[in-house]
C-alpha cells in the first residue's frame, strides 16, 4: 500500500552521493547508481531542505497583466554532512583545496582543508535517496554547485556538521513501489 503522505527517511543510513557533472540520473530510486556515484558522507538526523524554486521577477504591462517571468536564481537544496573524511570535504570545499598526505611513524593520515578561495565552483550531479516503507524518492540534479558553506559548530558533545547549500535545477521523483507483473 503505497503513502499518500511521505516522511524523509534516508535510504543507505542517511547517505547522499555525487559524479561529474551531467552524469545520467537514474529514473526511480530503487534504481543502481552507476559507478561515477561516490558517497560523500552522512545527513544529519535534521536531513536535507529543498526549496524547489530560486528568485522569479515578473514583467507586467500597464494593466499589471503578467506577460513574462524569468528565473534570476535556480532552486537549492541544503545537506547538514556529518562526516568528515577525504571525500566530504572534497565534496564540500572542492577537490583542488582538499590535500592528503599519508600517513608516516610520526603521524596518520593527514586531511588539509584551504578555505582562502571559498567554495569551488566545480560542477556536479548530486543524489539524495529516501524511502518511506515501498515508497522511493529521489532528489537529484545533473548539474549542480556548492554555493555556501554555512558557520561550522565544533561542539565536544555533537558531530561536526558541513551545512552545505547546492544550486541547481532540481527534479523530484516519488516511485510508489507498486510494480506490475
Amino acid at each position: 500500500m503505497s503513502n499518500d503522505v511521505n516522511l524523509g527517511l534516508g535510504k543507505v543510513a542517511g547517505m547522499f552521493f555525487h559524479a561529474p557533472e551531467k552524469t545520467a540520473l537514474p529514473v526511480s530510486p530503487f534504481d543502481e547508481l552507476g559507478d561515477e556515484f561516490k558517497e560523500v558522507g552522512y545527513v544529519s538526523e535534521d536531513g536535507p531542505s529543498w526549496t524547489p524554486y530560486g528568485s522569479t521577477e515578473v514583467i507586467r504591462d500597464w494593466s499589471r497583466t503578467l506577460r513574462r517571468r524569468f528565473s534570476t536564481e535556480k532552486g537549492s537544496v541544503s545537506v547538514p554532512v556529518i562526516s568528515t573524511t577525504a571525500e566530504s570535504l572534497k565534496t564540500v570545499f572542492g577537490a583542488a583545496n582538499v590535500t592528503t598526505t599519508a600517513a608516516t611513524a610520526q603521524h596518520g593520515q593527514i586531511v588539509k582543508v584551504d578555505t582562502k578561495n571559498g567554495p569551488d565552483s566545480t560542477k556536479e550531479a548530486f543524489v539524495l535517496i529516501g524511502e518511506d516503507a515501498e515508497d522511493g524518492l529521489l532528489l537529484m540534479t545533473d548539474s549542480g554547485m556548492i554555493t555556501d558553506i554555512a558557520e561550522v559548530g565544533l561542539a565536544p558533545n555533537g558531530a561536526i556538521i558541513w551545512n552545505i547549500t547546492i544550486e541547481g535545477d532540481w527534479q523530484f521523483v516519488k516511485d510508489d513501489g507498486q510494480k506490475t507483473s
